[in-house]
This record gives structure tokens, C-alpha cells and sequence, in this order.
């Protein structure tokens, strides 16, 4: 039997219950979401599902999922190393970064827009610091680096959801590996939080490769 997941008004789907089971063990998938299959009469959340009904033998598969060879796997830099480089360059290497991961989404989904929220909130960064360093100079306040902070932020988010939209709807669709992300965590983290699913996405394609090699 298959499930579909409800989430924010979006249904992503469908997974068997050994899918949701992995999901909810890795986090992608909450207790709290709504699944229903196609013999439910309403939706109920994961927990009472996943807690009343045993997961099946799993069937043997002819063959891998197959990934389409023109999409290109996501950058690979370990999480980690985002996050360390971030804080030492006090953020510097992050907004790179997250650039870096909205040019590769360009690349498999042309579409995307999180691109050009990532490279207005690097302009408007660039703007801000220039400001600040003239203020100080002049020993003046500049009301219009505390506007174009927040300006800057906003961009900053907006690219980060452009970003999770894009991402849910390529490894749910082109390629689906049965990708949810958590908004909190897409709010506070961003390309930090996206690099930890990169990493776990390159190693089941590599496990794929490994184990159904191209003939």
C-alpha cells in the first residue's frame, strides 16, 4: 500500500510504509505530517500510522531507480566544513556557498529562481559593508544601512524557501529520492541545512552506482 504525504497544503508521494518509516528514522518526514493512502477515508497524522501497522517484506526490485545521467550530483562539500569555514570567514564562505548551490540548482532545474535572491542578498551585503565603512569614516550614523539590512535579509530567506521549493520538487519528480525539508531548519540553517541533504543524496546515488554499475 502507498502513502501520500500532506504538508503545507503540497502532497509528495507516494511511499510505501518501509519509505515512511526510513523518512521519519532520518527526520525528512515528521510524526506530525498527514499521510493517507488510497483506501483512507481522512488523512492521519505518520505516528499512527507507522505505530499500528506492520511494515511488509520488502519486494525484490528488477533493478535500481534509475537517475537520469544529464542531472549533474549536488555539490559535495561536507556539511561540517560549511559550517566551519562559515564561521570562520563570520559568514562570508556561507553566502558563497549558498550561491554556489543555487548556480547547481540552475543546472538541473532551470526554473529556479533562488539563484537570484542569493547573488541580490550578496550585492546588497556588499552595499551594507561599503556604507558602514563610510559612516565610520565620517563618524556619522547612516539610517539607510539599517534599511538595507533588512531589505538584505528578507532576500536572504526568500532565496532560502525558492531554494527548498526547487529542491522538493526535483527529488520528488525528476529524480525522486522522496526529499522533505523542514521549513524551521530551511529558515535558520539555510545552505547549511541543504549541504547535509546534498551529502546524503550524493551517497544513495554512489551506493546505486556501486551496486548497479552502467552498462
Amino acid at each position: 500500500m502507498n502513502y501520500f504525504i500532506h504538508r503545507d497544503g503540497q502532497q509528495y508521494g507516494p511511499y510505501t510504509l518501509a519509505d515512511l518509516q526510513r523518512y521519519v528514522a532520518s527526520g525528512d518526514i515528521l510524526l506530525t505530517d498527514l499521510a493517507r493512502s488510497e483506501g483512507m477515508d481522512e488523512s492521519l497524522p505518520v505516528s499512527q500510522i507507522i505505530g499500528t501497522i506492520p511494515v511488509p517484506q520488502a519486494p525484490t526490485q528488477a533493478g535500481p531507480v534509475s537517475f537520469a545521467p544529464q542531472y549533474p550530483d549536488p555539490p559535495n562539500l561536507h556539511w561540517g566544513l560549511v559550517l566551519l569555514l562559515g564561521v570562520i570567514s563570520c559568514g562570508l564562505f556561507t553566502v558563497g556557498w549558498e550561491i554556489v548551490q543555487a548556480v547547481w540548482m540552475r543546472q538541473v532545474a532551470p526554473q529556479s529562481k533562488a539563484l537570484y535572491y542569493f547573488i541580490g542578498y550578496a550585492a546588497d551585503k556588499v552595499l551594507v559593508v561599503i556604507l558602514t565603512a563610510m559612516a565610520s569614516y565620517q563618524h556619522i550614523r547612516n539610517p539607510l544601512v539599517t534599511i538595507l539590512s533588512l531589505i538584505g535579509y528578507v532576500v536572504l530567506i526568500t532565496g532560502r524557501f525558492s531554494m527548498k521549493n526547487s529542491l522538493e520538487q526535483h527529488y520528488n519528480a525528476a529524480e525522486p529520492m522522496g526529499l522533505l525539508l523542514s521549513g524551521i531548519m530551511t529558515f535558520f540553517f539555510g545552505g547549511i541545512y541543504f549541504q547535509y541533504h546534498f551529502n546524503d543524496i550524493v551517497k544513495r546515488k554512489n551506493y546505486d552506482r556501486m551496486m548497479f554499475p552502467a552498462s
